[in-house]
């Protein structure tokens, strides 16, 4: 009987061990800061490439938001927001300012995963899920 107790005791913890999460799943809200580029999934070819500059601004739970994207048939083209993180850096708002006026062009995004390394979004509303690598 005692040995099937400690071997219970023993996968109990196994499995509490198993189930913490790593440095690099925890959301880190100052890590967003940089350039990060959007990763396909395996076997997705490319055609081009997409990269997000976020410059905090003062707080830094919004700031400025630049999307570098690049098409091997349209070309280069760069796109400029703004950008805020709410509900304690769990969403993320990116979005056309209006001076005065109702924002445009908003897209709302789940924030999954932020670290020093990578992120995962997803888009509010549907079943898309992004990942970035930091680049810069």
């Amino acid at each position: 009987m005692k040995i099937w107790r400690n071997i219970f005791v023993m996968c109990a913890a196994m499995l509490s061990l198993a189930s913490c999460s790593s440095d690099d799943d925890e959301l880190q809200i100052d890590q967003l800061a940089g350039t990060w580029e959007l990763m396909y999934d395996e076997g997705v070819v490319a055609e081009g490439y997409v990269q997000y500059t976020f410059t905090p601004g003062t707080p830094a739970t919004g700031g400025e938001c630049a999307i570098y994207s690049y098409d091997v048939f349209a070309g280069d083209r760069v796109v400029h927001r703004d950008y805020a993180l709410t509900d304690n850096g769990r969403r993320l708002v990116i979005f056309k300012g209006q001076y005065g006026g109702t924002p445009s062009e908003v897209n709302e995004y789940e924030v999954l995963r932020l670290s020093a390394k990578g992120m995962t979004w997803h888009l509010i509303g549907s079943d898309v899920v992004m990942n970035f690598e930091k680049v810069k």
